[in-house]
Formats: structure tokens, sequence, C-alpha cells
């Protein structure tokens, strides 16, 4: 079994190139036909399934370096995605690494680089080392392992990283940090050839102390290269064997010297070095030797005998013979390591035409290059956006500035007056006509009456509403004012409440809509005071033409010298309006110029004649082609010079009409007539929009009182059905307290009071004021009363019957929201019953009624407050 490492293959799966290439030339070269290339397709399927590695022949390093070239030219012909998916399984596997699939043609070059090192080490193990020409073998094929490994560390990686970006992480066995462990892994095993090959030639023990050394330093190096990385992407025992073998050629590099020390008679260094080379080795053995081969710990045992044994001899005799001082550790001569390897790049690697040349069986010679076709992709994208910017850009920006000043100085608009002094703007009548179309005034007024119909209706829903909750409010404190001395406390416990508590949702939700009424009362208000300031402008408006004219000043019959003056400032405006146009369709032919030559312009035909004089293994770059494009681009400059000459003659122009528009402004200042034309005009033109604005809201009002009429209405249901509920609750507490009453036992002692006729008034009277106000419409379901039994202490009262108790007091829920049902009859014993007997007495009555809460008797809903000063007396 071999006591060096070699590198494991990434395993590949078949790609589908047919497909990803056919599809990318379709769509990216209109000019080329993908069945054109069948023979180029083919040829890279055949290159890949030789050149992926997997198969330990030398004659595989020649098959990878072919198609690694191939990849360089296809790299200079495609971009690194034409959604081909390549696949690699880890070099490295374990449970938490899975093969990794990215569509890149970089990282189909980096893992064939990477077999290709592989490829190398696996050479090198497989090959002898029994004799000195095999051992030159094998480290010439750990040195080209290790050149491939620099190059593609330096070369490759750099511009994959950069192509997969953030989204795609790296393969655990591609970053720098896990290549150069594996460079300086390959670098010591040749240096360990060396080492083997000269003391096979009985090298000087110095010399062999050196070469091991360094050896050692290639091992240490491999170990702290790849301990920057987590999760580490080699196995435990990987790394136990870069270890062990530091340790090993450490220790074997002081026992060199250790005998050279020997031969130099200094028997203390001597000593202190094979006691440094146990040191080393029985920590190697003790730490690093789990999952090492067998091969590599026979070594490193061997070598412990052979310490031991000299390390006994030695201070033997030193002991008994020479008696030298035995140096520190610390203090000991460092050993000097000797390099005899080095990261061997072969040329065909660095130069890629060496295995293909200059020959026509490149892959897709007819096909352009993905360098040129970017080039010609940023001449384009650079073409347009200098048209844009600096063409149609300032034309724009000149249009912009002519229709900033014509809108202040409200040119050609203005002129109408003056130019047709005798009719109306067809606009102006325009608008009329629509105005008639849509009912004029009379339409629009219907509309208002009808907006505060609703209104009104939607006010006295809520003012039924309100009556609702007034009415229920006073039943509630002619309910309390008419209950026995303890009702009150009885009602409060069973969860019965006075209405300024019970009702304050419904009364919130009444006051909140109220508000929204009075807000929409005022808006309405604010809508009908617009109407009534513009109605007699809109009744003009919605007149005929000849009516109109009419009654619109007209300046035809003035003589007034302002009103030639402005005339003839009027015509002078015209012309220089005119001579703006003339500017304006000059630029907008030279932006339609500028436009059809870009759409014929074609700069491929000098682009792909430059890239051709190029040599064929240079990456094509759009900045090599940067002074070609400028000069394309120079072509253009003429349509701009055109553009800029009529920025001057715009500014002149604008000057004279603002100048003109002053004068103009000042004349009809000072002609009268004109000034009345120009204001009839344009409050005729605020009718208009006047009449359309306030139809939009009074269309709108009507929605809203619709839709908020329907709210209410759902509102007073709401309130109906709490009041019948809470007539039904206080209809329960009068019975509940009526059967307490009659079950309450008397004292032997004293008379009973006349409290008979005062329950059955209570009795009475509630349900007769109740009964004008209940509605028919009742609850679909009702609240269940429940009797709950409370233990009572016994009453030194004497009972009239012994065997009789009263039943415990009743809790009634609280009151429900507008849907609680009506609840079912209580469940209480006959008064015969035997059941009476297991029910505990209930506390002795109070010695004196109590009064009930002031606060209680005086309040009302806060509706009421506002709505009616009497109260209850």
């Amino acid at each position: 079994m071999p006591n060096q490492l070699a590198i494991p293959f990434k395993q590949t799966s078949p790609a589908q190139i047919k497909d990803a290439v056919q599809s990318y030339i379709e769509f990216n070269h209109t000019d080329a036909h993908p069945d054109a290339f069948k023979w180029d397709i083919s040829r890279w399927e055949e290159l890949r399934k030789d050149g992926v590695g997997g198969y330990v022949h030398v004659n595989r390093v020649d098959a990878t370096l072919l198609y690694h070239a191939h990849l360089v030219l296809l790299l200079t012909k495609f971009p690194a995605n034409i959604g081909l998916t390549i696949t690699y399984d880890p070099a490295f596997p374990s449970l938490t690494r899975r093969p990794c699939s990215v569509e890149d043609l970089t990282f189909e070059r980096a893992c064939v680089l990477f077999n290709l090192a592989a490829l190398h080490s696996q050479l090198g193990t497989a090959a002898g080392r029994n004799t000195t020409e095999g051992i030159k073998i094998v480290a010439a094929h750990f040195q080209n392992a290790a050149g491939v490994l620099r190059y593609l560390s330096k070369e490759v990686i750099p511009a994959l990283a950069s192509s997969l970006g953030q989204v795609t992480p790296m393969p655990s066995e591609l970053p720098e940090p896990s290549l150069k462990s594996l460079e300086y892994l390959m670098l010591a095993q040749a240096q360990e050839c060396y080492w083997q090959k000269a003391s096979m030639e009985n090298y000087k023990d110095g010399t062999l102390a050196k070469l091991a050394k360094q050896v050692a330093l290639y091992y240490e190096s491999a170990v702290s290269a790849v301990a920057s990385v987590s999760p580490s992407p080699f196995s435990q025992e990987w790394i136990n064997h870069l270890t062990l073998k530091k340790h090993h050629f450490e220790g074997v590099a002081q026992y060199r010297q250790s005998r050279n020390d020997l031969l130099s008679r200094k028997y203390g260094v001597e000593l202190s070095r094979l006691r440094l080379a146990q040191n080393e080795v029985k920590q190697g053995l003790e730490r690093s030797s789990k999952g090492v081969a067998k091969a590599v710990v026979d070594d490193v045992k061997s070598l412990f005998k052979a310490l031991e044994t000299n390390f006994s001899r030695a201070q033997q005799d030193n002991d008994l013979i020479y008696h030298q001082n035995t140096p520190p550790e610390s203090t000991l001569e460092p050993i000097v390591g000797v390099n005899m390897v080095n990261s061997m790049i072969d040329n065909k690697l660095k130069d890629p035409s060496l295995v293909i040349g200059n020959t026509d069986n490149a892959l897709f010679a007819g096909l352009v290059s993905h360098g040129v076709r970017m080039a010609i992709e940023v001449y384009i994208d650079r073409r347009d956006n200098w048209i844009k910017e600096e063409i149609e850009g300032t034309a724009k920006q000149m249009d912009t500035e002519v229709t900033r000043l014509l809108q202040k100085l409200n040119l050609p608009s203005s002129l109408d007056a003056l130019d047709k002094p005798a009719g109306l703007p067809p606009s102006l009548l325009r608008r009329s006509e629509e105005i008639r179309s849509m009912g004029g005034t009379d339409a629009l007024q219907a509309l208002i009456d009808e907006v505060q119909t609703l209104g009104g209706s939607a006010s006295a829903i809520l003012e039924e509403a309100f009556d609702i909750l007034d009415n229920e409010a006073s039943e509630d404190e002619t309910f309390f004012t008419q209950l026995p001395e303890d009702g009150a406390q009885i009602a409060t416990q069973a969860g019965y409440f006075a209405s300024h508590i019970a009702n304050k949702d419904l009364t919130a939700k009444a006051n909140s809509y109220r508000q929204i009424l009075d807000n929409a009362a005022s808006s309405d208000a604010t809508v009908r005071g617009k109407w009534e300031e513009w109605e007699e402008n809109v009744t003009v408006l919605c007149s005929d033409q000849e009516e109109m004219e009419r009654m619109v000043p007209s300046h035809a019959t003035s003589q007034s010298t302002e009103s030639t003056q402005a005339h003839t400032y009027a015509r002078a405006i015209r012309a220089a309006l005119e001579d703006l146009d003339d500017l304006r369709n000059t630029r907008a032919r030279c932006i339609e110029s500028v436009r059809q030559r870009a759409s014929t312009d074609d700069i491929k035909p000098r682009i792909v004649r430059e890239a051709t004089g190029l040599a064929r293994w240079v990456e094509v770059k759009p900045a090599m082609f940067e002074s070609t494009m400028e000069e394309e681009l120079g072509k253009f400059d003429r349509y701009k010079e055109s553009v800029e000459e009529g920025r001057a003659k715009q500014e002149e122009l604008l000057t004279k009409i603002e100048q003109l528009d002053e004068l103009l402004i000042q004349a009809r200042t000072n002609d009268p007539v004109l000034k009345q034309r120009e204001a009839a005009l344009q409050s005729l033109d605020l009718a208009y929009h006047r009449y359309l604005e306030v139809l939009s809201n009074v269309t709108e009002g009507a929605k809203f009182y619709t839709d908020f009429s329907a709210h209410l209405n759902a509102f007073e249901e709401e309130c109906t059905r709490w009041s019948e509920l809470r007539h039904q609750q206080r209809n329960e507490i009068i019975e509940l307290l009526s059967q307490l009453a009659q079950a309450r036992p008397t004292t032997k002692k004293s008379k009973p009071k006349p409290r008979a006729n005062a329950r059955d008034k209570e009795d009475t009277t509630p349900c007769q004021t109740n009964s004008t106000t209940q509605s028919p419409q009742t609850p679909s379901t009702q609240p269940e009363l429940e009797i709950v039994e409370q233990s009572r202490p016994e009453t030194p009262m004497q009972l009239t019957s012994p065997t009789t108790t009263l039943p415990p007091p009743v809790t009634l829920p609280p009151p429900p929201a507008a849907t609680l049902s009506t609840p079912k009859g209580f469940a209480l014993p006959a008064p015969n019953s035997t059941e009476w007997e297991t029910v505990d007495l209930p506390p002795p009555p109070s010695a004196r009624k109590p009064a009930r809460p002031q606060n209680m008797a005086d309040e009302s809903t806060p509706r009421r407050k506002t709505r009616s000063k009497p109260t209850v007396e």
C-alpha cells in the first residue's frame, strides 16, 4: 500500500451539449443556422468524453490538455453561461456534500483542470519508487500536479468566482486555500521522492537532514493552508496523514542531523536532537495516527524504534565517556531545508495553441465570437443613448422652452378674441352644447333638490332611532323607581344595568352618525352656495349661440386707437409663432433622419474584420474596439450641429414674442371693450367647469345619502331589537322578584307588612307601562336565565314553616347585543314541591331599604340630555 496520497477525481455526468448550443445559436446568432455546426457539436461531445478525467492512464494527460485547449477557445466564442448545465460530484464526498450543477463553462474548465491534477497525482502514486528512475518519474508527476493546481488557482478560479457571483456557492475543493493545500501536498510528496532517492544513493546525513526538513515544511504548509477553511473540504483521516507526515519528517531531519553531530563529536547536541526527534515522532503517533495508512504508521514506528536505540546509546556514551552538556532544544541550530521541487506548469497549459495549433480544426471557427457580439452591442447601446441624449434630448428641451413660454403668455388662445371678434370661440360653443345635452340648469337643480330630500330622510331615520333610545331610557327610569327595596340591587347583580350604561355603544354610534350627517349637511350647503353663485352664468352658457353672442361684449365696432394697435401686435405675434412652428418641424425632420440613419447603421463588418486580425486565442473584449466605435459615432455629429443651429434662432424668436406680448397687453389693457369681452369669455368658461364640479358633487351626495340611509335603517332596527330585549329583561326581573316575594317567610313575632299590594302594584304597573311600547317584533334568540345555588348562613329569624326554605338568588346574564335570544322560562320548583327542602335560606333582609344611587336615578341617555329637558320626577 503506498504511503503517499493521490487526489481523487471529480466524477461528472453527461451534458446536453447539443440542445444547449443549438438553442443559444438560434436565439443569439440570427445570421447563422444551428445545423451548420453539427460537426462542431459532435466533436465537442467526443472531446468532453475523453477529457473530463476518471480513468488513470498516461495517455489521458494529452486528451485532457486537448479538451482544455478547446474550452479556452470556446470561451472566446461563447459566454460562460449558454444554458448548458454542468454537473460534478465532490472530489471528497461526505454526507453533507452534494453534486454541484452549474450553467457555466468556466466551471467546466476548472473541474477539467482539477481532474488533470488528480490524474498526475494518481499516476505518481501508481508508479514504482524502487529505482532512481522510477522516483524521478513519480516526482515529475507530483510537480506537474502542483503546477496544474497553481495555474487553476491563479488563472481560472478568480474568473469562476466572478461568474458564479453570490448566488451559487463555490465547490468546497475549488477555493484557493483548498487548492493551495493540495499544491503543497504534491510538492511535499515530490520532495519526499528526492529525499528517498538521496537516501538510496547514500548521501551524507547533513544533506538528508536538509531534504527531510523541506519535506516537513511542505507538509506543515499543507495543513496550515486548509486550517482556515470551515468546514474543511478534506476528511479527518486526510488531515491526520498530513500532520503525521509532518512530524515524521521533522523527526527524520533531527535524527539525520544528530548523526552528523555525532561525526562532528558534538555528543551533547546529538543527544538533544535525538530527544527532540523522539518528541516529534511521539507527538505524531499519539495525536495523528488515527485513520492513517498502515505503511505510513509503520514507517513512523520504525523511526521511533531507531530513535530509542540511538538515544540510549548516546546517553550512555555521554554519561560514561564524553560528559558534554546537553543544550536545551530551543537553543539548537535550526535545520535549513533544501528545496528540490517546483510547481511545474506545462507549456501546453499556459499556451493552448500549442495543442490545437492555428489550423481550421478549432471548434465553431465560423461563428462570431462572444466578444465581437458584445462589442457590437456596446456600440449600439452607446449610439442609441447618444442620439437620445444629444439630439432627441436637446430637441425636447427646446420644445419644452417654447411650450413653457407660450403657456406663460397664454398664446395663441389669447389672440382668439382679436382674430375672431365677431364670433365665439369654438371650444366655448362645444361646451355650451355639452351642457345642454346634459339637461342644463333644470337637471342640475332637480339633483340638488333630490339630495336635500335624501338628506332629510336620513336625518328622520336617525331621529327615530334616537326616539327609540329615549323611550327605552324613560321606561328604564320608571322601572327602577317601582322596584321594591332590594330590587335594584338584585337587578344589578343579575346583570341588568341602567340605560345610560347599557346603551353606551348605541348612543356613541348614533352620535357618530349625527356628526356624519351634520358634516354632509354642511357640504351640501357649500355646494348649494356654489351653485347659487354660478347659476346665472350657467344659464347664459345653456342658451343658443345667437343669445350668447348678444350677451358677450364685442370690439368689432370699436374704432379706438388701442384696438388698432392690438391688432398690429397680434399679427406680429402670429407671424413669430409660425416661425417657431417652422423650427419645430425642422427639428422633427432632423430627428427622423438620425433615427433612419441609425436603423441602417451596421458596425458588425468592421468589428469582425478587426477581430480577425487579432490572435485566435486572445479573448476579445469590447474595450479593444474603443477607437473604432468613437469613429463610427462621428457620423452622427452633423445632426447634432443642425439642432444646435436652431437653438440660437429660437432664442431670438422667444425674446421677440415676449416683447410683443408686453406691448399687446398694454394696448388691450387700455381697450375697455376687449377687456370686457375677455372677462365674459373667461366667466363662461369657468361656468362650464363649475357646472361639472357641482354636478359631480350632487351625484356623489345622492349616492352617499342612499348608501348611508341603508346603514341608518339597520341601526334603527338594531335599536328596536335592543329596546325589545330590555323590555323582556325587565319583565323577567319583575317575575323573578314576584316569585321571591311569594316564597319569602315571615317571622312569628311581627305582623306582616302590607307589601303584598305593593308587590301586586309592582307586578302590574311596569307591565302596563311597557305593553304600550312593546314591539310586535321579537328577537330570534333569547338568553337563558340560570339559577345559581349559593350557601347562606342560617338566619336567627323564626320561619313560619321549618321545612320551607327560599331558593337562592337568580343571576341574570349581562344585557347582550342586538341579536340576543329571548330567555326561556325559569326552572323553579312548584310551591308545594319537596325540592324546596334542599335549597339554602337567603340572608335576612336589610333593616333599611337601600336607597337607589342618585346618579342612577338622574342619569339618562346622552341623547336625551341634548334633546329634551324634562326628566322623570
